[in-house]
C-alpha cells in the first residue's frame, strides 16, 4: 500500500472524527473535538497496521483489541452523581462508534465511514429534539416528594387528593406527625409521574394546601 493511500485513509478518519467531535464540543461534553479526532485516527492507524505491517497475521485480532481499548476510554467519561444520576453514557457510546468509523476509514471503506459519520451526527443532533418533544410524553419519572406542613386534621387526605386529581400513582413512605403547636410535620411520598404531567402545577397545588410550608421533589 502506497504512503499516499495510507495518508488519505488517515485524513478521512481524522475528518470524520473531527465532525463528530465538533458536535460534542458544542454541547460541552467531557470528550470534545481533539479527543474524537484522536480516537478515530488511532483506530484507523491500528487497522492499517494490522493489514499492512504484519503480513500473514490475522488483522481481526488488532480490531478486537481496538474495541476493548475504547471501552477503557469510555469508562473514563461516565460520571455518577449522588449514587443515582449517571451522565456521559452517550459520550462513551459516541466514542465507541467513532472508533468504528476510524476502523472503516483505515480499512479503505470511505463511503461507509462517511455515511456512518452522518448517521452518528443525525442521532446526536436530531434525536434529542425528538426525545424532548415525543418520547418524554411516554416516559415516567420516579420522584420523591417531601412535604412539610403545620399539623392539622385532614392534611394527608388533602395531599392524596392533589395527587389523585393529576392521576399520579403514589405511595406514602413516611409520615412524621406531631400535635398542633409542636412545629411542622413532614410527609415523604414516592410517585411515578408521566411526562404529560406539569410538575409545576402539581407543586403549586400542594403549596396552596392549608398549612403547607414547603414542597420539594427529587429523583
Amino acid at each position: 500500500m502506497r504512503e499516499a493511500e495510507i495518508l488519505l485513509r488517515l485524513l478521512m478518519a481524522a475528518a470524520c472524527g473531527g465532525l463528530i467531535g465538533m458536535e460534542r464540543e458544542r454541547g460541552d461534553r467531557p470528550a470534545g473535538f481533539r479527543t474524537y479526532i484522536l480516537v478515530s485516527l488511532g483506530a484507523a492507524l491500528f487497522t492499517l497496521l494490522s493489514v499492512t505491517a504484519f503480513p500473514g497475521a490475522d488483522p481481526a485480532r488488532v480490531a478486537a483489541q481496538i474495541v476493548v481499548g475504547i471501552g477503557f476510554l469510555g469508562a473514563g467519561v461516565i460520571v455518577v452523581y449522588g449514587g443515582t444520576h449517571v451522565v456521559g453514557i452517550t459520550t462513551a457510546a459516541t466514542m465507541w462508534a467513532t472508533a468504528a468509523v476510524g476502523m472503516a476509514a483505515g480499512a479503505g471503506y470511505f463511503v461507509t465511514s462517511a455515511y456512518c459519520t452522518g448517521i452518528i451526527l443525525l442521532v446526536l443532533v436530531a434525536l434529542p429534539w425528538f426525545e424532548s418533544r415525543v418520547i418524554v410524553l411516554f416516559q415516567k419519572r420516579r420522584l420523591y416528594f417531601t412535604i412539610r406542613a403545620l399539623p392539622r386534621e385532614g392534611l394527608v387526605e388533602d395531599v392524596n387528593g392533589v395527587f389523585r386529581s393529576f392521576r399520579i400513582p403514589f405511595v406514602l413512605l413516611r409520615f412524621q406527625s406531631c400535635q398542633e403547636g409542636e412545629g411542622e410535620c413532614s410527609l415523604l411520598l414516592r410517585a411515578n409521574v408521566s411526562g404529560k404531567v406539569d410538575l409545576l402545577r402539581v407543586v403549586k397545588s400542594l403549596q396552596e394546601l392549608a398549612g403547607v410550608t414547603s414542597v420539594v421533589f427529587e429523583e
